[in-house]
């Protein structure tokens, strides 16, 4: 605890809700990292939350299972409904983590696993029919993670929506559509700051989002207020284009 403070935030956080009794045990999924792209999702990461699942089944005494990820807002979403949200924001170094959790004396880890899987096996949809808004804008993020990754690009959500079903070459159009939407939340003065916090984070090359503050002399809380903001306004603005498409996406609400 002494040593490293994500685990000492998770000892506290067991400590004050459910503490562990004599034979039970934590698990914490402390260090989850694909090197070349470090937590962002992938096929990578996904394999390495499968293991840690394979871990949880065959633990005997386990009372709490902790997942640890650096950008904690972007994970909220992606383990909502399987993983609860400690609240805890431990920091080590110069990077802020956020911590998941899971007390396995409330729920068997059979049944967590039907949910989990439940929540994240997404069929693919064939044609140009519309996706649910919260796969879409989910679609988004990821597409925005994965732009200056070709392959891993051509393997997101977002190539299988409407957006890029009548596009000649889908993967370098739709990286070129998700740059230009960037750009174009500047023509409202709301989406200026917005523009520049997603342009910074992901298409300056800038390899972590504490990074992408520092490049816009920014403290970390507010680039990641306009970073959050952006999100929004881009996912709306898409959004619209996949309801409406590129013609008519004006005749929709307002980003």
């Amino acid at each position: 605890m002494a040593t490293d403070p994500v685990v000492a935030a998770a000892w506290a956080y067991a400590d004050a809700t459910a503490p562990v009794s004599p034979g039970e045990h934590i698990g914490v999924s402390r260090f989850s990292v694909y090197p070349e792209q470090y937590q962002i999702p992938s096929r990578v990461i996904d394999l390495s939350s499968s293991r840690a699942q394979a871990e949880a089944a065959r633990a005997r005494g386990r009372a709490y299972g902790f997942a640890v990820w650096r950008d904690a807002e972007t994970w909220a979403e992606r383990v909502e409904g399987t993983l609860g949200d400690t609240g805890a924001r431990p920091r080590v170094g110069e990077h802020t983590y956020g911590l998941f959790a899971v007390d396995w004396r409330q729920v068997p880890v059979e049944a967590w696993l039907h949910r989990f899987i439940s929540a994240t096996d997404v069929p693919v949809r064939p044609g140009p029919a519309s996706v649910p808004r919260t796969t879409f804008d989910q679609g988004v993020r990821e597409a925005l993670q994965h732009w200056r990754d070709r392959a891993a690009f051509a393997a997101c959500a977002l190539t299988r929506t409407r957006l890029a079903a009548d596009l000649t070459e889908p993967v370098e159009e739709l990286r070129a559509l998700l740059r230009q939407a960037v750009d174009d939340l500047a023509r409202d003065p709301r989406g200026v700051r917005a523009r520049e916090a997603l342009t910074a984070g992901h298409f300056s090359g800038a390899p972590t989002q504490e990074a992408a503050a520092r490049r816009l002399g920014l403290p970390y809380g507010t680039y990641r207020r306009h970073l959050r903001q952006g999100l929004d306004l881009l996912c709306e603005a898409l959004w619209q284009r996949e309801l409406y498409g590129a013609g008519e996406a004006g005749q929709g609400p307002s980003c």
